[in-house]
């Protein structure tokens, strides 16, 4: 009986042996559905965002799986190919600016860009000029505001849950030199979108995006006030981000005080808070009414609306 059973067993080994070597790898491909290719080694369209594939996870696995045991040397692609997936999935959306303003030496002559200076600013606005009344205190940036005759101006802006400030404010010499209130029950409409300018404008696209608060009730401007620089009867605001955005070093926490993107969520939060409110919120194109735009160009070119040293004087 035991030479029966080492019998048995010799030849169970035999049979083992022949499995794995003479079985071509061609036979096991074709088992699986007459697999041409090797789903590990193929790479998903560039064009398809990453989102939408993110729920093939569990066959992705299987197929690595199969691949690492059919094809020993795919193991070591499909690991490169999954390490450069992963930034692209993790990244989150990020808003194109294609002329980043100014440079990092220019940067440094605005006395906002000097480190404690918009902290100290912001907090000496909180406490002069915010009360009680004025509702719960959700953030404060500094911004820049493209007016109505598209001039870009340096400003702090303060949100609470009642209203919109924005703060005229000298960084030379540290002090208020004026404000404004917009009350969020007076808004009608919010539009974010990228800043444009119409098609017969001469105006040379800005490639930003901006956020615009309206309560004009959908009527046009007065033709008064669209030809009138020094108007203070607009009827509407309109915010970009700061240019110290794109040169200020850290991450996102460092950068969130000039960025036009955070202060819309947090306003489009406070609006949908409120439910007494009739604001609508569209995210849409901003059209900028500027067709030649010659003073327009020279003044933001100099940036003539920001504090900074210029040559031997500072304005």
């Amino acid at each position: 009986m035991s030479d029966l059973l080492d019998d048995d067993l010799e030849f169970r080994g035999g049979t083992l042996q022949l499995s794995a070597d003479h079985v071509p790898s061609e036979s096991v491909e074709n088992q699986q559905g007459n697999v041409s290719e090797n789903p590990a080694r193929r790479k998903p369209p560039s064009n398809v965002n990453p989102s939408v594939l993110s729920g093939a996870d569990s066959l992705t696995s299987s197929t690595s799986s199969f691949a690492a045991f059919c094809f020993p040397d795919a193991r070591n692609e499909e690991q490169m190919n999954a390490t450069a997936a992963t930034p692209t999935e993790s990244v989150k959306t990020v808003y194109p600016r294609y002329d980043v303003p100014f440079n990092k030496e220019n940067i440094k002559d605005f006395f906002t860009f000097r480190k404690g200076v918009v902290e100290t600013a912001i907090q000496e606005c909180i406490t002069a000029l915010l009360f009680p009344e004025d509702g719960e205190y959700l953030g404060s940036w500094l911004l820049t505001e493209i007016t109505l005759w598209d001039n870009e101006k340096e400003r702090i802006v303060l949100l609470t849950s009642r209203l919109v400030m924005t703060i005229k404010y000298d960084f030379i010499a540290m002090k208020q030199l004026d404000f404004k209130k917009t009350y969020l029950d007076d808004l009608d409409t919010i539009v974010i979108g990228e800043l444009v300018y119409p098609q017969s404008s001469l105006v040379p696209e800005r490639n930003l995006r901006g956020v615009r608060l309206m309560w004009n009730k959908g009527e046009p401007v007065p033709l008064k006030t669209v030809w009138n620089p020094f108007s203070q009867d607009v009827p509407f605001l309109t915010f970009a981000s700061h240019p110290i955005f794109w040169h200020k070093e850290g991450g996102l926490e460092e950068k969130v005080t000039y960025d036009m993107e955070t202060f819309a969520q947090k306003l489009q939060r406070a609006i949908e808070c409120m439910p007494s409110s009739a604001c609508c919120i569209h995210h849409s194109p901003i059209v900028i009414q500027s067709y030649v735009g010659l003073t327009s160009l020279l003044h933001n070119k100099t940036s003539m609306g920001f504090f900074k040293v210029r040559g031997k004087f500072s304005f």
